[in-house]
């Protein structure tokens, strides 16, 4: 018997149904400002297998409309309670809005026993992700946060040669994360990136650069010492005047892991002209480097291939040999550099007809792994569960960094 408000069983050969909430066409001629316009809804209609893209919902039935139009989607809403009441057909809720309206169109779907697909962070507080898990958890549903570079294959074969022993065991690392997203020049409606009530915890542009270290080696951060800070309180708005600033634009961390791992990472966004991500992870028989590939060609807008990233990540390694190093001894500043590019092998390249230097390739490689999870009802990587230990983190990092010390997370309730 299936109690009214949880979740039903997934036929796996039925596609599923999803509904879309903050997918208008606004502030751009094809809507390609709003994420869920550029990214979720191209790699939604890319996966036709798997998904039937049922409705679209914003907080106006105008771009509502205008958004279901111009992609051919059945329905359209101005309200998600109002598409949950009317569709109660849908599997999934992919909620793609302001970080300070993600636990109120969150906790709606999960109590309509909705699979939930959110962007990061979870909620604008610690309180708010705990509960939002633990509804879900109640609930029997599966979901996944929005960090989409876990499903990098270069990053999936990063784990999985961390995993399968490379390198060893993991001694060391070093991840920064530079790019100019809070010093450009924006547009007076990107004004709330820049209001520290919206992304509510200090440190929350830290989110990605921490998944992806947790994921990769496999291991929880045990303790931090922080430092954050508001680099560049205004910048010039595109149109004329200033966007000001009180949301921390650069964070650095030491950081502690299971396993007696250790490691820094700086996240800047105010980095001109960035190089983006780079990963270095040092161990007992080796090393392994991700970085961001070239950056691709301009983004034409008028395009439906989604927006670019900087470019397809590439991964570099190198193993020790040391019987070869005890026969034929080797100073150490001559093994500096001494690793070469890897093949990513095809089996972590789900999604085969849309560019990899694109987001919608990433958001639809996340999606085939949620649809998996659905299925095979199973969590899905990075689940509500994951993302709430990093909340956790954050609320160490901003101990630490009012107190100038380390402090140790604390996972309780996990």
């Amino acid at each position: 018997m299936i109690l009214p408000g949880r979740s039903v069983p997934v036929d796996g050969r039925k596609r599923l149904k999803v509904g879309v909430v903050g997918a208008g066409m606004t502030h751009s001629p094809d809507g390609r400002e709003g994420w869920a316009v550029r990214a979720h809804l191209p790699a939604l209609k890319a996966l036709p297998e798997l998904f039937e893209l049922s409705a679209v919902c914003t907080t106006r039935m105008a771009t509502a409309r205008e958004t279901a139009q111009r992609l051919d989607v059945p329905h359209a809403f101005d309200g998600v309670e109002a598409m949950l009441d009317a569709l109660p057909d849908l599997d999934a809720v992919c909620v793609c809005v302001r970080p300070q309206f993600h636990y109120q169109v969150v906790m709606a779907a999960l109590r309509a026993g909705k699979h939930v697909y959110c962007e990061q962070p979870l909620g604008v507080s610690t309180a708010q992700a705990r509960e939002m898990h633990e509804l879900a958890r109640q609930r029997g549903v599966r979901t996944v946060i929005g960090h989409q570079s876990h499903y990098e294959p270069a990053a999936l074969y990063m784990a999985r040669l961390v995993h399968e022993g490379y390198i060893g065991r993991p001694l060391a690392f070093g991840h920064s994360y530079f790019v100019a997203n809070y010093i450009a020049p924006r547009p007076p409606h990107r004004g709330w990136l820049f209001d520290a009530r919206a992304g509510g915890h200090p440190g929350y542009r830290s989110g990605h650069s921490l998944e992806r270290v947790m994921a990769v080696l496999g291991s929880d951060v045990t303790a931090i010492c922080a430092d954050m800070a508001v680099k560049v309180p205004e910048r010039r708005a595109i149109g004329g005047g200033l966007i000001r600033s009180d949301q921390v634009d650069n964070m650095n961390y030491l950081l502690r892991m299971d396993g007696g791992i250790m490691g820094t990472m700086q996240t800047s966004f105010t980095a001109w002209f960035g190089t983006g991500n780079r990963f270095e992870l040092y161990g007992t028989e080796g090393m392994l480097t991700l970085v961001s590939g070239d950056s691709p060609q301009a983004w034409d807008k008028q395009t439906s291939g989604g927006d670019p990233t900087r470019g397809a990540s590439q991964l570099y390694g190198a193993r020790a040999e040391i019987e070869r190093l005890l026969e034929n001894p080797t100073a150490p500043e001559r093994l500096q550099k001494q690793f070469r590019e890897l093949a990513v092998p095809d089996d972590h390249v789900w999604v085969k007809d849309i560019e990899r230097s694109r987001a919608t390739f990433l958001v639809a490689q996340t999606w085939v792994a949620f649809a998996r999870a659905i299925r095979e009802g199973r969590e899905c990587a990075p689940s509500f569960r994951d993302k709430l230990k990093i909340h956790c983190i954050w609320d160490a990092a901003e101990r630490s960094a009012a107190t100038r010390g380390w402090v140790d997370v604390d996972y309780h309730g996990l």
